[in-house]
């Protein structure tokens, strides 16, 4: 994983910190933990606070989240903001940081010019036993603290400004009044500073968690839950709401049927699936992944579209007992043939493929609030789609490329690093974003 590092395709975009006053307020944190110190003088942050650097001196990537639920935080710099969640036991993280950010994001910048804010994302469980302790989370609250007791000044403060402000008599309070200009010396003036967080409790609506060997969670407004992943534990610890369902993540047509349904995805988008790119990459990708099978020594790396499309048709006849490369050739050719200019989408609604192969070529529902956690989910079923991996689901791509031989690792980092990498938020928004070029 050297080279993933080196490449900045693990642990890149981090807030770096090398300030003597930061690393000693992160330490502090690490103490009300009960972690050790680190005696580092530099430090990578996500934007909860995991430090790789401090992960690999206590040789554990878990030290935030030693439960794999309620995973802590430590936020030194607004700057964390800014960076991704990595290392996470729980999509939803990332969901609940960016909230938190958003919400909180004065309280947050004075927060951090005094002091470190640190402690828990809290839900109803504390360990995961079975399905229902996944279940049960609905709803998350920040536990906050800071070392310097800042956080917790600052609301006496507000209580004894609003105990000024209801009392008639409290102008003659001199001790009330003294409590509150030396609570104001620290804190400042709490009526317009924003000091205290206000926003702390967020839904837990559909995630994935890694808990079970990888499950996808969907909640509908009924709250009934579909299950979605490798269920031969599951099935032991069946739900005990009424109505649950568990899907096996290998039974794609259901899966497929129970995505359509709930419109959580959109019909194939020959329009998206040609001007957005997507459709030529996973052509390209799926070919020179059987090169890969069937010459695992050739470097893919340096073969140019030229050198494939030769491939392509010295092995036409194995590559047409492909069904993958049989779908994907008839997508080309319809959206070959229609106009460039023809925009309207509602005639690829009659598109009718096997489910097995349509969940390749379809993207979640822009529309739909589960839209992020079905494209993460859909990836599961591109194996050969390492860039749209990389993008949505890496933990996928991290066992992938830990199983690629080094000419498919080396194709993979120059391809992140070309076509990702220089325009990240194009790439995004052609690829998942609400649809239009």
């Amino acid at each position: 994983m050297e080279r993933l590092i080196g490449h900045a395709l693990m642990y890149g975009s981090m807030a770096q910190i090398d300030q003597p006053h930061l690393i000693e307020r992160y330490n502090h944190a690490l103490e009300a933990f009960g972690i050790p110190k680190t005696e580092r003088g530099s430090l990578r942050l996500d934007a909860t606070g995991f430090s790789p650097e401090v992960a690999e001196d206590l040789n554990d990537e878990q030290y935030l989240d030693p439960r794999g639920v309620n995973r802590r935080f430590i936020i030194v710099t607004p700057e964390q903001a800014q960076v991704p969640v990595v290392n996470i036991n729980f999509s939803a993280t990332i969901d609940f940081m960016r909230n938190f950010y958003r919400h909180n994001s004065e309280a947050v910048k004075i927060l951090t010019l005094k002091d470190v804010l640190y402690g828990e994302i809290e839900n109803s469980t504390y360990k995961i036993d079975d399905i229902n302790d996944i279940l049960a989370i609905k709803r998350v609250k920040f536990q906050l603290n800071t070392h310097g007791k800042l956080l917790e000044k600052s609301e006496r403060l507000t209580e004894l400004m609003a105990k000024f402000r209801s009392e008639e008599e409290s102008w003659r309070d001199n001790e009330l009044i003294n409590a509150i200009l030396e609570l104001a010396k620290e804190c400042g003036d709490t009526r317009y500073n924003q000091i205290v967080p206000r926003h702390l409790s967020f839904a837990a609506n559909s995630f994935w968690t890694k808990h079970f060997g990888g499950v996808y969670v969907f909640h509908d407004k009924d709250d009934k839950a579909v299950v979605i992943g490798n269920l031969a534990r599951q099935k032991q610890d069946q739900s005990r709401r009424e109505g649950d369902r568990f899907i096996p993540v290998k039974n794609r047509r259901t899966v497929f049927n129970f995505l359509r349904k709930t419109k959580r995805i959109e019909p194939i988008n020959l329009n998206w699936l040609k001007r957005s790119g997507m459709l030529e990459m996973r052509l390209d990708l799926f070919v020179r992944d059987q090169i890969a099978r069937r010459e695992p020594e050739r470097p893919l790396a340096y073969l140019s579209s030229t050198d494939v499309k030769n491939w392509l048709h010295d092995n036409i006849g194995a590559l047409r007992k492909q069904p993958e490369f049989r779908f994907f050739s008839e997508l080309r050719s319809m959206s070959l043939n229609r106009d460039d200019d023809d925009d309207d989408d509602d005639d690829d609604d009659d598109l009718e493929f096997e489910p097995e192969l349509e969940l390749m070529a379809v993207r979640g529902n822009p529309n739909h609030p589960d839209c992020d956690l079905v494209n993460r989910f859909l990836a599961e079923y591109v194996p050969f789609d390492f860039l749209t991996r990389f993008i949505v689901n890496k933990p996928a791509f991290y066992l992938d490329y830990a199983a690629m031989t080094e000419p498919q690792k080396e194709h993979a980092i120059e391809v992140i690093t070309s076509k990702f990498f220089p325009d990240r938020d194009r790439m995004w928004d052609n690829f998942f974003s609400r649809w239009s070029l």
